[in-house]
């Protein structure tokens, strides 16, 4: 069957436009609020107080796609095709991008509502891993710059890993509050991504010829 690349710049324009959006429409829900005497500062400073972890969602949101931004920026860089299974999984990756700013208006309206963290969690985790999973595709179906050394390709490969690893250790607290199944999915998720970067970590590069 035909392979139809998609273009890389067009992809990446695609991925810009969406992360653009999607950080633009977290600060919708940061409201001025309404106050019955508008010349009250103690009671503009008490709506303010209350509006806290409203802000606290944007800005931690804000700051983690731009990392997500950034870390699919060098990723895309080390590639230099697209073909449709990357371009599908880009499309996935996407998609969470998208849905992350009604995730963090959650935890920002029900900052301790456990449902709330239920759903800002596994979004985060399932960015993290599906953009790891698109550079693992990307490498398996050699869509990756073959002139870039495997040393490199490797050491990008485990700091995927041990992020993914990282984020699912650090997230354990969080999934405590949830239940038992979430932290035992949590540890387990931990475990899995450390393994697969020993695993990596234990290949050795290949010669130069």
């Amino acid at each position: 069957m035909t392979q139809h690349p998609i273009a890389k710049h067009r992809l990446e324009a695609l991925v810009d436009g969406v992360f653009a959006i999607a950080m633009t429409i977290l600060v919708l829900e940061v409201k001025v609020p309404e106050l019955l005497d508008r010349r009250s500062t103690a009671e503009l400073l008490e709506k303010l107080q209350h509006a806290w972890p409203t802000l606290a969602a944007y800005l931690v949101s804000f700051f983690l796609l731009g990392l997500f931004w950034h870390w699919h920026h060098r990723l895309i860089a080390k590639i230099v095709r697209v073909d449709i299974p990357v371009f599908v999984l880009t499309l996935l990756f996407l998609a969470l991008v998208s849905f992350f700013p009604f995730a963090a208006a959650l935890m920002g309206r029900f900052p301790t509502n456990p449902v709330a963290l239920m759903i800002y969690l596994p979004t985060m985790g399932l960015l993290l891993t599906t953009q790891a999973a698109n550079f693992a595709l990307a490498l398996h179906r050699g869509c990756v710059d073959p002139d870039i050394p495997e040393a490199e390709i490797q050491a990008a490969q485990r700091r995927n890993l041990r992020g993914c690893g990282i984020f699912f250790l650090a997230a354990t607290p969080s999934a405590i509050r949830i239940g038992p199944v979430s932290l035992v999915l949590c540890l387990l998720a931990a475990a899995a991504f450390f393994i697969l970067m020993r695993r990596v970590g234990s290949r050795r590069p290949a010669s130069p010829a």
